[in-house]
């Protein structure tokens, strides 16, 4: 049987701060996406769990896109293999 992985994202996004509550609940309902804390200047801390790097990516891609999001930064990644 195929070893399952979990990964494990951080990344702070700069935000418009005029938006930060639509974008806060944006980003909450994005699948293992949650927002840890929003500073007064717009930098959001997220947190991303997925089975795999592709939904990692596609979750950031998705973050990209949501309006009033500047930049999204990858702080920090890690995965590990689970035997099913």
């Amino acid at each position: 049987m195929k070893p399952e992985e979990l990964h494990v994202s951080s990344l702070i996004v700069h935000v418009n701060i005029k938006k930060v509550d639509s974008i806060q609940a944006s980003i909450n309902l994005l699948n293992g996406a949650e927002v840890i804390t929003i500073s007064p200047e717009g930098k959001a801390i997220v947190v991303l769990e997925a089975p795999n790097q592709k939904q990692i990516m596609d979750v950031i891609d998705n973050i990209n896109e949501i309006d009033g999001v500047i930049n999204t930064g990858l702080v920090y990644h890690e995965f590990e293999k689970q035997q099913a």
